[in-house]
This record gives structure tokens, sequence and C-alpha cells, in this order.
């Protein structure tokens, strides 16, 4: 009997042949049949195996929302390119990245990172709510902020709480989205990007994976590499005499391959490390998870927060779920009211392996004793 793992290799790869021969129907019809079998794959595993599939999912059903959408807009299946005509692939209004709900989490939400939100605080959050003191002191709010570290660590999560406590549209896209094998198509989708951010009055703009879309320059990389580093450097530069706020944040696990000159002062300006939450981050984490639920009398949040040094926020968070699901499993066999005990999270630690390691975290240690 096929898995479901092979099943999506298979719709991987009918996707990719259907792209290459320009099928877009079949495209589109095999990119869906792989978010299905993520999403199968997603809730029948967990920890970060399920988070990665849950990944996977968002991703082939944008891509299949894209294959459907070149399929519909430019003469069927084996229709021409858009650029091919001149046209613009890309919606003109930033449509596209935008997140249609504003998030409705803020800072008190997130756990630890008080060097990433003192140093937003300073950029954005203190000229709004103080303009006069800013202008006096010639600050302009906004910029750009450079998050990196392990991945699990908040730092989307940390991007949707400025743009919750800024009550301002949220503009989301990672590199592989911004990423065209079509000539010049990749530059012109970055460029929309930021002018549609622009347009607003305040917006944040989230540049996911960015290693992928700026990566370091050199004789024997690719010309598109190039191409969309110095159209990003370009629209960036550019934004400086705007008179509206717009806060780009690029966020990577892999600091060490961005090109050289994002790091310099205009681009982004700010660089964080966003690494593993220490104790009372972690005990904030366990608190915020499990609010609402019913937990013995007196269970020693500290004791298990300790007990998981090197724990990233979703390694918290995943253990949170596992020692709820024990809990229910206990409940129903036993007839019992579910309550989370030491004992459900001593089980739960054992099944979820921490995912982030002294081997993991030597790079980051690295690249700051060398960059900075």
């Amino acid at each position: 009997m096929q898995s479901m793992t092979d099943k999506k290799r298979e719709c991987e790869a009918a996707c990719a042949a259907a792209v290459k021969s320009r099928n877009f129907t079949e495209a589109a019809k095999a990119a869906s049949g792989a978010a299905d079998c993520a999403e199968i794959l997603a809730a029948r595993t967990t920890g970060i195996v399920s988070e990665a599939y849950s990944k996977e999912v968002v991703s082939w059903r944008q891509l299949a929302k894209k294959l459907e959408g070149r399929r519909n807009g430019f003469g069927g299946s084996r229709g021409a390119h858009p650029a091919d005509n001149g046209e613009d692939s890309s919606a003109p209004d930033g449509g596209e990245w935008l997140v249609a709900e504003k998030p409705n989490i803020t800072f008190d939400d997130i756990a630890g990172m008080e060097d990433a939100k003192r140093i937003i605080n300073e950029m954005v959050l203190y000229p709004m709510q103080s303009p006069e003191k800013a202008r006096a002191l010639g600050l302009n709010p906004g910029g750009g902020v450079l998050l990196f570290g392990p991945p699990g660590t908040g730092k989307t999560m940390l991007g949707k709480a400025i743009a919750g406590a800024l009550d301002a549209p949220f503009y989301y896209a990672s590199g592989a989205d911004l990423r065209s094998k079509w000539y010049g198509e990749s530059e012109q989708r970055l460029s929309q990007l930021l002018n549609a951010a622009k347009s607003q009055p305040v917006a944040v703009v989230f540049l996911d994976e960015v290693e992928s879309l700026l990566p370091k320059r050199s004789e024997e990389s690719h010309a598109a590499d190039n191409r969309v580093v110095t159209q990003f450097l370009s629209d960036l530069g550019g934004f400086k005499d705007s008179k509206n706020l717009l806060l780009v944040l690029g966020a990577t696990n892999k600091p060490w391959a961005i090109d050289e000159a994002v790091f310099r002062t205009g681009r982004f300006d700010e660089k964080v490390y966003i690494g593993p939450p220490d104790l009372p981050a972690r005990e904030k984490i366990l608190e915020l998870n499990l609010k609402g639920a019913h937990v013995t009398e007196g269970l020693d949040f500290h004791a298990i927060a300790e007990g998981m040094d090197g724990a990233s926020g979703s390694d918290v968070a995943a253990v949170v779920s596992a020692a709820k699901r024990s809990a229910l499993g206990r409940a129903i066999r036993e007839d019992a009211d579910p309550v989370l005990t030491a004992e459900d999270f001593a089980d739960a630690r054992e099944r979820i392996p921490l995912s982030i390691t002294p081997e993991i975290l030597a790079p980051y240690k690295k690249f700051m004793e060398e960059r900075f």
C-alpha cells in the first residue's frame, strides 16, 4: 500500500513536471494534492515534524492559488507567461502578500526578546507616541530590522506583534514567494511588495527566509540573485524621504548567507539575535499556552521550565500540547475530569525532542563574533 509520504512526493513531482510543460491546470491540481497530503501528515505527527508539514500545507496552497490564477488569467493551461505580453503577474495593490486580518497579538503575548522589543519601541512606537520629542531630535520613525536566530524562536510572531501594536497592515512574504524563474519577475515582485506597503500611512513588511531572497553576490553567483539584491537596496534606500511609516523586518536562520551590502547603514540598521528563550521566558510561554487549561494544584511551572533548558519557544508549546493530549487520554480512560499533572509534562518531555542543540547554536556565536 502506498504511504502518504510517497503520495506527497508523487504530487510534488507531478506539479514540477506540469509547470515545466506549462500545463498550469494539472500543476494546480498536483499542488493541491501535495497540500492535502501534507495536511494529513501534519495531523499524524507531533512537534517540529508536524510544524514543518503545516508550513508545507500553507506553501502548497499558495502555489496552487497562483497556478490557478495563471491558468485563468493568461489564456489556458498552455498560455504564455505574463512577462511575454508585458503584463504584470503580481497583484498591483500588494494584496497577494497583505495578511487579510490585522494581527491581534501584542508584545504582552511575546515572552522574552527584551532587546528586540526595546529596539522596536525606540525605532517606531516611541516616535509615534511622542512625535514632537522625536522631531526635536531629528528622528524619523521606521526603518529596517534584521531578526536572526535558530528556527522556532518566535521571529514571525514578533513581527505580527509589532503590526498588532501599531494597528497596521501586515505584509508577509518569504523568499520563495518572491523568487521567480522568469527573467526580471523577482525584482518586479519585490518592488511591488515594498511599494504596496509604502502606499499605506503605516505598514509592516515581514520578509521571511531573507537569505534565499538576498544571497551573497559574487562573480560565480547567478545573475538573477545579483539583480534582486541590487533592486532591494535601491528600493529600501528610496524610502528614506518618505513621510509614511514603513518598518521592514527581515527574518533568517542563516544570517551568514546574506549579502554584505544588506548589513550596511540605511538597510537593516538594527540586527537582533533571537535565541532560545531564557528561564523566565520559558515560564511565560508555559503560562500563555496553559491559559484556561485545568492544572493540578501546586503544579510547578518553574521546575517544568527549568527542565527545558535550550528549548525553543515552539518546543515549549509542543510539550504543552503533548501534555494536554496525555491528560485527555487519561481522563477518557478513567472517566475523570481532564487535569494536567507534572507526570503529563514529564511524559511529554520524553516524547518531544528539543530542536536546538549546542551544535546548532555554534554558527550563530561565530557569526556574531566575526560580524559584530
